[in-house]
C-alpha cells in the first residue's frame, strides 16, 4: 500500500511517502520553491517522493492529510465569536482564505497533484505524534517507545499519548 501524507496551508508545507508501511521519502516544499516556510500544496516535495519510489500519482493509494480542516474551522470560528469585537479585523482577513482554500483540501489534491483516489484526514496532535512516534518503533525494537502531545489550548481535547508493545 502506498501512502502520500501531505502537510500544507499553514506553515512548512511537506510531503512524505509510506510504502507498505516503509517511509521511503519526505520533503518540505520550501527545499524545491525556496519560498521559507511555505504553506502551499507541496506539488514539487510530492512529485520529488514519487520520484525517489519510482513511482506515479496513479500509483498512490490514498493520500493522508495531518489535519481536519473543518473540525479546526469551527474551533477558530468559536473563537472569532467568544471574542468579538476585538477579533474582526482578524476574522475579516482569515476567513475569506478559508473559504477559498483552506477547506478544500481534497479539490487542491485533486486539481494539483492529479490523485482521484480518496483522502484521509487526521487528528492535528495524533499526526504530531505519530511523526515521532511510528519512525521510533523500526529504529529499536528491543525498546516500548512512548509519546506524549498536548496542546497549548487547554479548553480543548487535544492531548494524547500511547505506549508501543509487543
Amino acid at each position: 500500500m502506498n501512502i502520500l501524507g501531505i502537510s500544507c496551508f499553514y506553515h512548512d508545507a511537506a510531503a512524505a511517502l509510506l510504502c507498505d508501511g516503509r517511509l521511503i521519502a519526505a520533503a518540505h516544499e520550501e527545499r524545491f520553491t525556496r519560498k521559507r516556510h511555505d504553506p502551499d500544496l507541496p506539488v514539487e516535495a510530492a512529485k520529488y517522493c514519487l520520484e525517489e519510489a519510482r513511482l506515479r500519482i496513479e500509483d498512490i493509494d490514498y493520500v493522508a492529510f495531518y489535519d481536519k480542516p473543518f473540525v479546526k474551522f469551527e474551533r477558530i470560528l468559536t473563537t472569532y465569536l467568544s471574542t468579538f469585537p476585538r477579533s474582526l479585523p482578524s476574522f475579516t482577513k482569515a476567513i475569506p482564505v478559508w473559504l477559498k482554500e483552506k477547506l478544500w483540501v481534497p479539490n487542491a489534491i485533486r486539481e494539483q497533484l492529479g490523485f482521484e483516489g480518496e483522502v484521509l484526514f487526521a487528528e492535528h496532535h495524533q499526526s504530531h505524534a505519530a511523526s515521532a512516534f511510528l519512525p521510533s518503533l523500526s529504529r529499536r525494537p528491543q525498546f516500548s517507545p512512548a509519546m506524549a502531545s498536548a496542546s497549548g489550548r487547554p479548553r480543548r481535547r487535544v492531548s494524547g499519548g500511547a505506549r508501543a508493545s509487543s
